[in-house]
């Protein structure tokens, strides 16, 4: 099963000669049948999708809007990484060691002077939204605007409050992210 999903333009899609790291998530999903019973509608893999400066990412559910039931069980597929207040995305991402994760911006992302690539804070952005990680496999660092810093390891949590923050892969083995994003609004 592959799940299509319309990212911004400035964020590049795998193209046919990239190499690509072969993720795969197997996703289960219910819903309702047309009485009202619960089923299983899909039992598939989703496919990774290379993002350059970050790594490859397995978008598994993606809406703007809360959901109501009874319904189908079918992903609304959403586009962008970042949804808009009320919406979710459930993703798993695999990063690359190096420096500081840095992809290219997305509309929904607030740089700074320097937070651009190349740039002295590459990597540093915040989003209108709340991050619910958990390492799955690897070590990441999250770093904040003050230079705070924190290690994470496999089976700890992190919730990301919209603030300014950057990421980096500690060691030299990618790391692994499941990641819940739910849009907030910021006053």
């Amino acid at each position: 099963m592959k799940t299509k999903l319309q990212l911004s333009k400035n964020v590049t899609m795998n193209k046919p000669d990239e190499k690509r790291q072969g993720m795969k998530v197997r996703t289960v999903v219910t819903g309702h049948d047309a009485k009202g019973r619960a089923v299983f509608v899909r039992d598939g893999e989703v496919d990774g999708t290379t993002i350059p400066g970050l790594g490859e990412l397995a978008f598994l559910w993606n809406a703007n809007e809360p959901a109501t039931y009874p319904n189908a069980g079918n992903n609304p597929a959403a586009p962008g990484i970042f949804p808009p207040v009320g919406g979710i995305r459930f993703i798993i991402g695999t990063y690359l060691p190096g420096d500081f994760i840095a992809p290219e911006p997305t509309p929904e992302m607030h740089l700074e002077d320097g937070d651009e690539l190349g740039g002295a804070n590459a990597g540093f952005h915040r989003t209108d939204t709340t991050d619910f990680g958990v390492v799955l496999s690897g070590n990441l660092a999250l770093q904040l605007d003050d230079g705070a810093e924190v290690s994470l390891s496999p089976g700890e949590v992190l919730i990301e409050n919209g603030t300014r923050h950057r990421w980096r892969v500690v060691g030299d083995v990618p790391a692994t992210l499941a990641s819940f994003i739910i849009g907030a609004q910021r006053r």
